[in-house]
């Protein structure tokens, strides 16, 4: 259990104040509905807003016990005001105008409350401020996060410290001579290094030449079978399936049918878990393993393993502790003498568990001077045992670490307990979602909120209370996730501030009514065709991330909702509930051809505030079906940022050789488009998405010419940075087949073509682009063999380059021509070898080939070898297709 339970009063209010403030500049953006006397109130009042939320923000880190006591008294005064505002802001909105102006009778009344509870606190907040009854508090302050040294992230990523023993262990089990299929579980409690553990041994290098197949899923407490079967399908065959249950079942098995595989099961909780798993591994005696990891003997010992197959975790040492947060901490320098023994106490007070070391680590790393002494004497006392379980020490110390966290950040990090467990959360997705909900705050080095949001992400990241799962190719964060433990913690800790409440499917209940206070609801569906019904005006957001194949459905009495999350639901009566909520500021939905045959509504180009639409497209139908439209006043939306379809969409209205009418020309806030077809770049467009960052389109060229789409325009567009063309080319009519001699903006960082007819001679064009730093040409349709000579000065930051070189014969190059490359992916090429200068390159770090042929991975082999010898012993060669296996060398 956590301790200081109205720890996190300061952090309620914060996040209170954030949305006030939002609503707040809300109204004042309704010129048309305030008046000029009205107008400055609200302005005062937000300034007001704003000193409050500046003070928290300075105040509360370093004299958390003196604002304790006014947290709740924000929190409520910050609801009631924002309930105000939103009210009137709806009003506004929905009722007629000559209705509306006895309404403004409301606002004044609503503001002279709000003015007395927010002026009160002002009060309060400019008294403490100014006096000097806290000065004596004893506290540990904490400022952003220092960078870590190369050195220091290079050696913590591959850090194992007192798990030698277990590592070989685990190798010689999964590498012993019996051709039985052989389970072997790993016990031991939560953060002791199971899953590190069992990771370090599916990364081996060995590993890929010794089992035909490796697969890796997670289980988790609360888990659905078909996810299951479809993440394992997906490990296996490096694809998505969309079938049933059964038939997944089938493929799982006829995919591990005759070869020898291993399987990681990560984090199994039942006994149940493992009954609706077992039959889909098949024992052919051919030296195949499963390798668990779980909490529970009884779980281990009833999937049938021998007691001499199951490795039981321990605690480790102290001096293995002290090993452990100095390789943390320092990566591979020595500790200054001066902090060795107050270092190894805090070892010590660790109680040997891994997970409370690496996070005391990324509190002292996160600090504003880390070498002081003091620092760390405070730190050792606040995480002294005086429990009596490791368990509750180690909870205790995950506490202490969440409360250091600075203001601005623990809204964000409770945010989290709203996604699924063990869950691969999207950073971009979290971070518009923190964006929706007002937690991100532009400052003097970061004006743009995504910047902010990554920077936020960065933090929590460098101070181990989230982790990297993936990243994009250019080093960006792309996928982190949480570790259990410090998952229950973040639950905790939103419950009991009433920041966010979990609600799940109940067995015996198809529908569920939910009443509660909270802004926030976070909804665990595992039912198919549960139904919610919230009832509660006073939520604001819903996070609800059920499957779509469960068809959930929602019930909403607010309008007031601001962030609903909800890619599963589809709505049947799509424009009403459109109409009714118009505070929204993140939609994501569930889109069907039944319940919207035309595609979007125009209506919902009318909502002033929503920020992020994201659709997911659920149709079972032919093509021309599956191409909804959005109506193109969606482009003249005042506020949205990020447009994304997980299936390709066409504005409307949409005639060939006809622009978009979009009217007056205004440039957009949109940043992203995804996944637009046939998109024409006319004047308008262009002039309109002057700021778009990412686009992603598709052509569809049936009858249709370069010069029908301009995309000779997509040069003008200067901030974008991300782009991908998809061309679908008819190939019994070789007049479309003319070669792309377009310029590309000189901004971009990513470029993926496929089915684009570029030539190679044209190569200059992209390698002049001077951020370029990620290329990605599959599939290029190009009708003669050619040659490309690489020339220097060009592709100066490419660092991941993935082609299937298509009818390429040769590739010549010497390594300054690609000076910073780090990934070289090859898919079904046709040259011989791979330029030998390649394995020249100073920072190579891995060759993929897909489906290529033998003189190809021979090539890519002595390009290891001559790494190897160079001193680079991370460089690795993966084998995809060859043979029919997946090997990594």
């Amino acid at each position: 259990m956590c301790v200081s339970h109205f720890y996190l009063a300061p952090m309620a209010a914060y996040a209170a104040l954030l949305a006030l403030a939002r609503s707040l500049q809300d109204i004042l953006e309704l010129k048309q509905y305030v008046d000029l006397f009205h107008r400055e109130k609200i302005i005062y009042l937000s300034g007001i807003v704003d000193f409050i939320v500046t003070f928290l923000e300075d105040y509360s880190d370093e004299h958390s016990g003196a604002v304790d006591w006014l947290g709740n008294e924000i929190r409520k005064a910050a609801y009631e005001a924002q309930d105000f505002m939103d009210s009137y802001y709806c009003l506004a909105l929905t009722t007629d105008n000559w209705k509306f102006s006895a309404d403004k009778v409301n606002l004044d009344r609503d503001l002279t409350m709000a003015f007395e509870r927010i002026g009160f606190i002002w009060e309060k907040t400019m008294k403490m401020k100014n006096s000097d009854a806290a000065k004596d508090l004893q506290s540990v302050s904490y400022s952003s996060p220092i960078e870590r040294s190369s050195t220091t992230q290079a050696t913590a990523k591959n850090m194992v410290v007192g798990f030698d023993d277990d590592l070989n262990s685990i190798k010689e089990r999964l590498y012993e001579d019996s051709a039985k299929l052989l389970i072997i579980p790993i016990v031991g409690m939560g953060g002791i290094g199971k899953t590190t553990l069992a990771r370090r041994a599916y990364d081996d290098s060995i590993l890929s030449q010794f089992f035909d197949k490796c697969a890796w899923i997670t289980v988790s407490q609360e888990y659905q079978r078909r996810e299951i079967l479809s993440g394992l399908f997906k490990s296996i065959k490096n694809e998505q399936s969309d079938k049933s249950e059964a038939e997944l079942a089938k493929l799982v098995y006829q995919n591990l049918l005759g070869r020898r595989y291993l399987i990681v099961i990560d984090d199994m909780w039942s006994t149940k878990a493992w009954d609706d798993l077992k039959m889909i591994f098949p024992d052919e005696s051919n030296g195949s393993r499963i390798l668990l990891t779980t909490r529970l003997l009884d779980v281990a010992s009833y999937a049938g393993c021998s007691d001499t197959l199951l490795h039981q975790m321990s605690l480790i040492n102290e001096d293995q502790s002290w090993e452990l947060l100095q390789q943390r901490v320092f990566g591979q320098q020595s500790c200054p003498l001066q902090l060795v023994e107050v270092g190894k106490k805090i070892a010590k007070n660790c109680g040997g568990l891994p997970l409370t070391i690496v996070v005391v680590a990324g509190l002292l790393l996160s600090s504003g001077n880390m070498m002081r002494e003091q620092l760390w004497e405070n730190i050792s006392e606040n995480i002294r045992s005086r429990e009596p379980t490791i368990a509750l020490q180690c909870s205790k110390i995950l506490c202490f670490s969440y409360d250091q966290l600075p203001l601005r950040l623990k809204p964000c990090f409770l945010y989290i307990a709203g996604f699924p467990e063990d869950s691969e959360m999207d950073v971009s997705q979290l971070i518009r979602l923190w964006d929706a909900e007002g937690f991100l705050k532009p400052n003097d080095g970061f004006k743009c909120l995504e910047d902010v949001g990554e920077r936020y992400l960065d933090d929590l990241v460098n101070r181990s209370l989230l982790f990297v799962m993936e990243k994009s190719p250019e080093g960006k964060l792309k996928n982190v996730g949480i570790h259990d433990m410090l998952r229950e913690i973040c639950i905790t800790k939103a419950e009991e501030e009433e920041f966010l409440h979990h609600v799940s499917s109940k067995a015996n209940s198809r529908t569920k009514v939910i009443l509660n206070p909270y802004r926030r609801l976070k909804i665990h569906c595992t039912r198919i065709f549960q139904e919610w019904d919230i009832l509660d005006s006073r939520v604001r957001s819903i996070l609800l991330f059920a499957k779509i194949h469960l068809e959930p459905k929602l019930s909403l009495r607010s309008r007031h909702i601001g962030v609903l999350e909800a890619p599963g639901v589809i709505w049947q009566n799509f424009s009403h509930v459109v109409s009714i909520f118009v505070n929204l500021r993140y939609f994501a939905f569930a889109i069907g051809y039944a319940s919207c045959p035309q595609g979007l509504p125009i209506s919902l180009s009318k909502h002033p505030n929503l920020e992020t639409i994201v659709v997911h497209c659920r149709i079972n139908s032919d093509w021309d079906e599956i191409i909804l439209q959005v109506p193109s006043e969606i482009l003249k939306m005042r506020k949205l940022r990020h447009l994304i379809w997980d299936n390709p969409f066409r504005l409307r209205p949409y005639q060939y050789h006809s622009p978009y009418n979009i009217g007056i020309v205004r440039e957009s806030c949109l940043q992203t488009i995804e996944t637009a077809i046939d998109l024409i770049f006319d004047e308008e467009i262009i002039k309109t998405l002057v700021n778009l960052k990412k686009l992603k389109v598709e052509y569809h060229m049936e009858n249709r010419h370069w010069d029908d789409f301009n995309l000779d325009n997509l040069f003008h567009l200067k901030n974008l940075e991300d782009l991908e063309i998809s061309m679908y080319l008819p190939l019994h009519d070789p007049s479309n087949l003319l070669p792309w001699n377009h310029a590309f903006p000189m901004g971009l960082k990513r470029l993926s073509l496929q089915g684009v007819p570029f030539p190679w001679e044209n190569m200059a064009i992209i390698g002049s682009l001077p951020n370029l730093q990620v290329l990605q040409m599959i599939n290029i349709k190009v009708t003669e063999f050619s040659e490309w000579t690489m020339k220097e000065g060009q592709f100066l930051e490419l660092k991941y380059l993935h082609s299937s070189l298509d009818h390429l014969v040769e590739w010549e190059m010497e390594k300054e021509h690609l000076p910073r490359l780090e990934s070289l992916i090859l898919t079904r090429a046709q040259i011989s070898e791979i330029p030998s200068s390649i394995g020249e390159i100073d920072t190579l770090q891995y060759i993929e080939l897909q489906y290529c042929e033998k003189s190809l991975v021979d090539s890519a082999k002595q390009i290891q070898k001559l790494q190897h010898e160079n001193g680079n012993e991370t460089f690795r060669v993966r084998v995809i297709g060859y043979r029919g296996y997946d090997v990594l060398f």
